[in-house]
């Protein structure tokens, strides 16, 4: 079988980019793979250049009656994902959907585009009144928006997406119930697949990260957003007030949330807007505690967090949307209530005071992710649901 594929690839700064690149040297094994790009970019992998076609994508040029199947992998990043979603609106075929909530996409699209009237069109035809409210908020950038808040994953513009798709493939029972309310076609629940680890010499990473033998790293990666919670976590660190804490923070920080916790707190705190991948797993590998808070929920799964959990370092997580489905011995589930704030500062404080029980759950959450996010495990039932699910992209196959 010939597929045609349509993703973020490097040197898009994209956890999308990473997860599909680490995918497809498997996936080839089942399948012909032609891949598509956006046409302002190169993938920067020598291996991908030679192993597979690589196609810049250009509207009305793409041919989908030349492939069995047609994959897209949809997320809520606009500049990545842009030409995903304007082949998939010509082109119906699979979609992965990463992100159950697509209205920061939307958005940033109608502002990019100077498409604002579309925009609104979309949330009128899909939520009536509501819309229409939602589209004045958004215009008048009424703070936090829509997607930053409980609402968003009762009004997670995807219905157009799910309407293009001849199959969705979710990570998360919590996506698959929401997204099986909305389309007859098949859906299926393939895991986030763990990641390929590499060798670290622990002593010569902290080393790098200027991290003393004694000192107490603690990480969190990702961009930054208000759903991070990190007003929480720099104050709850601020209140343990230990000289050992060294608080680092890897993420594009777009709307300048950070620079007046940081100002304010006497956490050392060291924020970078974005790392390479090896330079980010040395940082996972280099910390001893992570933190992967996420309230409100956009369904996301995170790639970040099954790289932490994969090294085997202790990961506090809200205990929301798809993290919830982590076994409880997996991970330290932080509820997101009016306790969140004494529960993350008493976990953390056990995990600093405590070295073996860092191990513990540690070793608890590289297990979880060896057993149930095998990588091989999860390309094959990706090409089970592709194999199964072929041809439907074609003239004459949509309902």
């Amino acid at each position: 079988m010939k597929i045609a594929l349509f993703s973020p690839l490097h040197p898009m700064k994209s956890g999308i980019a990473d997860y599909t690149e680490e995918m497809l040297p498997l996936l080839r094994k089942h399948f012909e793979i032609d891949l598509y790009v956006d046409s302002k970019f190169v993938p920067t992998s020598p291996s991908l250049r030679s192993e597979f076609g690589v196609f810049h994508f250009q509207p009305g040029s793409f041919s989908a009656s030349e492939y069995d199947a047609v994959v897209y992998h949809m997320g809520n990043y606009y500049p990545a994902h842009r030409f995903v979603y304007e082949a998939l609106r010509t082109n119906p075929g699979i979609v992965v959907l990463h992100d159950c909530v697509l209205q920061g996409f939307y958005a940033r699209r109608a502002e990019v585009e100077r498409s604002f009237e579309e925009y609104r069109r979309l949330l009128e035809t899909y939520y009536g009144k509501k819309g229409t409210e939602i589209a004045d908020s958004v215009s008048r950038r009424v703070q936090p928006p829509i997607w930053e808040t409980e609402e968003a994953l009762d009004f997670p513009l995807n219905e157009e997406v799910l309407g293009l798709a001849t199959g969705v493939i979710v990570h998360s029972d919590f996506v698959k119930e929401r997204v099986e309310r909305k389309t007859a076609r098949p859906v299926a629940k393939i895991p986030h697949h763990g990641h390929i680890l590499k060798t670290f010499d622990r002593g010569a990473e902290r080393k790098k990260w200027g991290v003393d033998p004694d000192d107490i790293l603690i990480s969190s990666i990702g961009f930054v957003n208000r759903n991070r919670r990190y007003e929480l976590v720099i104050a709850a660190l601020g209140e343990l007030a230990s000289p050992r804490l060294k608080y680092y923070i890897a993420g594009e920080d777009r709307g300048k949330l950070l620079r007046d916790l940081i100002t304010a707190s006497s956490v050392r705190v060291s924020v970078e807007s974005f790392l390479p991948l090896e330079k980010l797993e040395s940082l996972i590998f280099a910390s001893d505690i992570c933190v992967n808070l996420r309230y409100p929920t956009m369904g996301e799964s995170s790639g970040a967090l099954l790289r932490q959990m994969g090294y085997a370092r202790p990961t506090l997580v809200t205990n929301c949307g798809s993290y919830a489905e982590i076994p409880d011995w997996a991970a330290l589930k932080i509820e997101p209530d009016i306790d969140e704030s004494a529960l993350l500062k008493a976990y953390l404080a056990a995990l600093i005071e405590d070295p073996d029980f860092r191990l513990s759950v540690g070793r608890e959450a590289a297990a979880y992710v060896q057993s149930e996010c095998d990588i091989e495990k999860c390309v094959s039932r990706y090409a089970d649901f592709i194999t199964a699910n072929a041809n439907k992209n074609r003239p004459g196959d949509r309902a």
